[in-house]
């Protein structure tokens, strides 16, 4: 019996640069020997759903998409036990997770990639009821990411955001939070911060590969610090720049899981998805959660 494979292909998502090379790519597949079923929609979880409640099961799952399409997949097969392991093809306009674990070129190439690569075990964050394949953040940017238009996005993928973000720094305020992990408790105001799993965020902060494990249970944090005065800007700005973070202005530590209380409840985007913020929110690293085929 041959393998099946589930390919979900969205077609709202960044530039949808498979557009011209979906019926290679869909070729690559089936030379593999895989049963292939395709199917083009937004709704990812629905149509994961839908065809994991057939009664043979599906050897691989594959979808294309952005970083948030990723997120729709993960979301919905890592509360299922026994799920089967992933592929991913990105098609976003700033696909940070993808550049994290090393899938880069075109779709094409990707696609080759994944019918001769190895599953990668890796983690995967809960955000109390919600789950991110690879960061939680708040604050400064974070708003940016979800209301840069997505004309601007395709546009200009990573500089899209930082035009917003720019744009956002004249008018932002502190959001005050108090984070408990482990027997540390700290408490201050915060521009910004993301608990990721990642060596790129937003397409404008990178994190030194060496300090990034994607499967080694636990999270970076990384907490910005409401400057007050320009030289604290200018901190903040050459820390980023050189990853070495100035404990003045910038909070970095590592942590499997957080208990965070902020005064308000700020929003927040969960791999470049708007989320719900609340006054009470728990981050858990899920060790080991997911398989992905690179």
């Amino acid at each position: 019996m041959k393998k099946r494979l589930l390919f979900i292909v969205n077609p709202s998502s960044g530039t949808v640069k498979i557009k011209d090379s979906l019926l290679e790519v869909c070729q690559i597949f089936c030379e593999a020997d895989y049963e292939l079923t395709l199917n083009v929609t937004k709704y990812i979880s629905e149509a994961i759903k839908e065809t994991l409640s057939e009664s043979v099961p599906y050897d691989l799952i594959i979808c294309c998409g952005g970083d948030g399409t990723f997120n729709g997949m993960i979301s919905t097969l890592v509360p299922i036990e026994g799920h089967p392991p992933v592929g991913y093809i990105p098609s976003g306009s700033t696909n940070d997770f993808a550049r994290s674990i090393g899938l880069n070129g075109n779709s094409v190439d990707i696609a080759r990639q994944i019918m001769t690569g190895s599953p990668r075990t890796i983690d995967i964050g809960s955000f109390n009821q919600l789950y991110f394949s690879y960061v939680a953040s708040f604050g400064a940017f974070t708003e940016a990411s979800y209301n840069t238009p997505q004309s601007l996005k395709n546009r200009l993928g990573h500089l899209a955001y930082l035009l917003e973000g720019v744009k956002d720094l004249s008018t932002i305020e502190p959001c005050h939070m108090k984070i408990i992990h482990g027997d540390t408790v700290m408490e201050d105001n915060y521009i910004w911060g993301a608990v990721c799993n990642s060596t790129s965020i937003g397409g404008m902060i990178r994190l030194n590969k060496e300090l990034v494990d994607f499967n080694d249970g636990l999270f970076e944090v990384m907490l910005i610090k409401m400057p007050k005065t320009l030289i604290d800007l200018t901190k903040i700005v050459v820390s980023i720049n050189t990853q070495s973070y100035d404990p003045d202005v910038i909070t970095f530590f590592q942590a499997n899981s957080l208990d965070i209380f902020p005064e308000t409840e700020v929003p927040w985007t969960l791999d470049g998805e708007y989320a719900q913020g609340s006054k009470e929110i728990h981050i858990q690293n899920i060790h080991n959660a997911l398989q992905i085929i690179i």
